[in-house]
């Protein structure tokens, strides 16, 4: 696959994670199909590690992800660790100011568990591309 196809195949791929995350916030999926929450972070860990590793090919100067599979997968799950620490810090902004303002929207936050478990399907999406990524393409 081209640089280019791979840049707008990931491009398309956030734009529609977005927008598939806005339909499914406006129409409260998140509480009434709660399960979507797993396969929705999980994606979210994968396009992480996704947008991390279309970086290091892009920049090969600054790190080469094909030298050592151990810190590059420390830097991979450091990544999407960041990326879902920030998207739940989203969230909880998001709740406060709904919580705030009074605004008629649906809140996203639903406890502890639910951040931490969010967090935890971050990292095995992450996990799971960086180990796809490693047995595809650096044998």
């Amino acid at each position: 696959m081209t640089r280019t196809k791979a840049k707008h195949n990931l491009i398309l791929s956030v734009c529609s994670f977005f927008a598939v995350h806005l339909v499914a916030t406006s129409n409260d999926w998140y509480r009434s199909l709660a399960w979507i929450d797993v396969p929705a972070h999980f994606l979210g860990g994968v396009m992480a590690a996704a947008i991390f590793y279309w970086f290091f090919y892009k920049n090969p100067v600054y790190f080469d992800t094909a030298r050592s599979f151990w810190v590059t997968l420390f830097l991979v799950i450091g990544w999407v660790a960041f990326t879902g620490v920030l998207w739940e810090f989203t969230e909880f902004l998001y709740d406060l100011s709904i919580a705030t303002y009074g605004l008629p929207l649906k809140t996203l936050q639903f406890g502890l568990m639910d951040t931490l478990g969010d967090l935890l399907s971050d990292l095995f999406g992450g996990l799971a591309l960086a180990i796809f990524v490693r047995l595809r393409y650096h044998r």
